[in-house]
């Protein structure tokens, strides 16, 4: 398991660092997510690699499992759930700005992932359409993780909430965010085995099995 550096040397700390969100509790899907393979590797790997065409550093929060042995595996920071997660990485790299990408979304583009990086950053930069907004895909600064880590402090764990805050935050939405791909598809989320049988039906060369080792094509 590799240790994640504390982000003070070898890039600008106006570069993000992307974060994939891989430590989840999965229980809606009977089977922990993160262990799940698609064509190309397991889901954090996909999510690993998208971040990468954006970021030059990446990391997995992934409670210290090591999940991906060529990257930094971060333990969960203060309460549960994709706070921790995220909170982990901002103890791992204080100052920098994160660009956090889950690993359940699996349809996300890199084109997407640039362009809530693109500077000049603000301290929150989220996307939101008529499903709501996207915490677990959006770029957070130092000031968003600051207030994250405040409302965490108070057992506030909801991300979305951070619109309570006063942050300087960029909406991604409308016909901006529609560039990137009819967002109901990019944001496919993969809470559930019916989910997956959704997502993996439409990945060619992805294995043919759903989540509980079943046959997803079943006969009729």
């Amino acid at each position: 398991m590799n240790n994640a550096t504390d982000g003070s040397t070898g890039s600008c700390f106006d570069d993000p660092v992307g974060i994939v969100l891989a430590g989840g509790a999965s229980s809606r899907m009977g089977r922990d997510k993160a262990l799940l393979e698609a064509r190309g590797g397991i889901l954090p790997a996909l999510a690993a690699r998208r971040l990468a065409a954006v970021c030059a550093e990446v990391a997995v929060a992934d409670a210290g499992r090591g999940l991906l042995p060529a990257l930094p595996s971060l333990p969960d920071g203060p309460g549960r759930g994709p706070a921790a997660g995220i909170l982990g990485g901002a103890a791992a790299y204080p100052g920098r700005l994160l660009l956090v990408l889950a690993c359940d979304l699996p349809r996300v583009p890199p084109a997407l992932l640039a362009e809530l990086a693109r500077p000049p950053a603000a301290d929150w930069v989220i996307p939101r359409w008529s499903g709501g907004v996207e915490p677990l895909c959006a770029l957070y600064g130092p000031a968003a993780l600051a207030a994250l880590g405040r409302r965490v402090e108070r057992g506030r764990l909801a991300l979305h909430a951070l619109f309570e805050e006063g942050l300087a935050a960029r909406v991604l939405e409308g016909d901006e965010l529609a560039r990137f791909g009819q967002p109901g598809e990019i944001f496919l989320n993969l809470n559930t085995p019916e989910d997956w049988e959704r997502y993996i039906s439409t990945e060619p060369g992805a294995p043919p099995q759903d989540p509980q080792g079943q046959i997803s094509r079943r006969k009729s």
